[in-house]
């Protein structure tokens, strides 16, 4: 008899904690050395004129929507298309665009005792209050994600260097013999400027974190 079981352990979280450290530590510094005089969020002026942002990333993720468990990590890339150059908030240097992605991740699932365990699909209710599982995945313990998500990406820009958004959203993701599921997306994250059109982007969010490169056009 299968009962329920909890979610990803210590171990999963860790790994995506460690990581979101490492991708928000060179933005984060980067926006910290900027002085006071540096500040430009009241301006009402983006500082990069860009009409479209193409950004490749790496991704990892813990505790997967759907019937996939465990962490993985996996590529993606990342289009965004400026619709609202000035944003919402007159005065303000902010800007508003349309993100969509397309996000490939492998999960490897929960390692216990007795080796990899996939996860239950349904339970029926058993003798003495107890939960029988009576369809499981079959899988391994591993899974193969590809996501699609599409989002609202509202802007701050900060300094000539740094600007910061946050990103609300849907999230369509095909799992390996599952087919399409939908849920939410919601992400926040930060740029530092490298050259002219070129920053190091980093997000933090559900269902992924990532890292990489923009390339603005």
């Amino acid at each position: 008899m299968l009962t329920r079981r909890g979610r990803c352990g210590a171990r999963c979280a860790l790994a995506s904690l460690a990581f979101a450290i490492a991708a928000f530590v060179p933005v984060f510094f980067g926006a910290k050395r900027a002085q006071a005089s540096d500040f430009i969020i009241q301006h009402g002026r983006v500082p990069i004129g860009y009409t479209a942002e193409v950004e490749p990333h790496l991704v990892l993720g813990s505790a997967p929507p759907g019937p996939g468990y465990g962490s993985g990590g996996g590529i993606g890339v990342r289009a965004s298309f400026v619709l609202a150059p000035e944003g919402f908030i007159r005065g303000l240097n902010d800007s508003v665009a349309l993100g969509v992605g397309l996000d490939y991740s492998h999960y490897y699932g929960y390692l216990g005792f007795n080796g990899y365990r996939d996860q239950c699909l349904h339970f029926e209710q058993g003798p003495a209050g107890t939960s029988v599982c009576t369809e499981v995945t079959s899988n391994g313990g591993s899974y193969n994600y590809i996501y699609i998500p599409a989002v609202m990406q509202w802007n701050f820009w900060l300094t000539d260097r740094f600007s910061a958004f946050g990103e609300p959203g849907l999230n369509l993701y095909f799992v390996n013999n599952y087919g399409f599921s939908a849920g939410p997306a919601l992400y926040i994250g930060g740029r530092l400027r490298l050259a002219d059109r070129i920053t190091l982007t980093a997000r933090l969010g559900y269902p992924t974190i990532g890292i990489g490169v923009s390339f603005m056009q």
